[in-house]
């Protein structure tokens, strides 16, 4: 009897394993990219609304919209896949981070497991809200510096095609855009691998310009009285060509009182210890000559001496 239950236990204890196994290696194989987790079944908003397109947007659009697109990546808020031509990037939000867990609704009303429930639907709620308005931001306010052609926050009828994508294995999705959350953006290098190659060619003069336009990017936001509460400069913001643009708007925020100098001040010191930090982890070589250089320029943009701590933070 004792040899029968080590072995029913041995056996439970194996099929654990292998179910543990197997379910790790679908999500490294797949990222978990399937329908059902970029659809989110919620009504349709007047504040995710965007203004209806012009015959020719429509046109090009829906020309960008005809052509199979190709898994990139996925983010902590979506799936990436980019056009056939290299031109574009189209995203599906991640519903699985942005909705509230299903075992949620099995909790039951006792021992303040209801009030918990109601706090994690609230959480989720603002989540998706804060995403969703970022978006929605950026294309109202900042759409030629965030690279974005459409955003697609509601539902539709029979206004966009099936769109074909491959995913991470190389399957074939067929997509019903007009049932789910989409945003195609321009395809952009990120900062940091545009200042990196640069500095591999040992043009540092190149590089120092593109440090310019990232400042400027975010002067213009500013002016613009928005802001971004992420500071992952290098990887948020990219280049389309010699144009810098912010990649990632989910964090965007509207602040009119971002325009005054006294404000950004501050926004605009954090930023530039994440472009020193990035280049300390990156760019050993042409580090001190960079980092005088932000240091200054800093400086020059708010009137007063930046000096970047020695502190490096641990996520540039």
């Amino acid at each position: 009897m004792k040899t029968l239950k080590i072995r029913v236990l041995c056996g439970l204890i194996i099929t654990a394993l292998a179910l543990f196994v197997g379910i790790r290696l679908y999500y490294n194989l797949t990222d978990d990219f399937r329908l059902a987790n970029i659809q989110y079944d919620t009504p349709n908003r007047s504040e995710w609304a965007v203004p209806p397109r012009s015959s020719s947007e429509a046109s090009a659009l829906h020309e960008v919209l005809t052509q199979q697109f190709t898994y990139i990546g996925k983010g902590a808020q979506s799936y990436a896949f980019g056009s056939a031509d290299g031109k574009y990037v189209i995203k599906f939000f991640k519903f699985k981070h942005l909705r509230p867990s299903f075992w949620l609704d099995y909790l039951p009303p006792i021992f303040g497991l209801q009030s918990y429930r109601d706090k994690q639907y609230q959480r989720k709620e603002r989540k998706l809200e804060g995403v969703f308005a970022g978006y929605r931001l950026a294309y109202l306010l900042h759409r030629h510096d965030s690279g974005l052609l459409y955003v697609h926050l509601n539902t539709t009828e029979n206004l966009y095609p099936f769109l074909t994508v491959l995913d991470k294995m190389g399957w074939k999705h067929s997509i019903p855009l007009d049932d789910v959350v989409f945003i195609l953006q321009e395809r952009a290098e990120t900062a940091r691998a545009v200042v990196h190659n640069l500095l591999k060619d040992r043009n540092i003069e190149g590089a120092k310009r593109k440090i310019d336009q990232i400042f400027d990017l975010y002067l213009s936001e500013y002016a613009k009285g928005i802001f971004d509460n992420d500071h992952g400069v290098m990887r948020n913001v990219g280049f389309v060509g010699d144009h810098a643009i912010r990649i990632d708007v989910g964090k965007l925020k509207n602040s009119p009182s971002i325009r005054e100098l006294a404000n950004y001040s501050h926004d605009l010191i954090m930023t530039g210890d994440r472009m020193i930090a990035s280049l300390y982890q990156n760019e050993n070589q042409d580090f001190t000559e960079l980092k005088t250089y932000i240091e200054n320029k800093v400086s020059d943009i708010i009137g007063r001496p930046y000096i970047f701590s020695t502190k490096i933070p641990k996520k540039p």
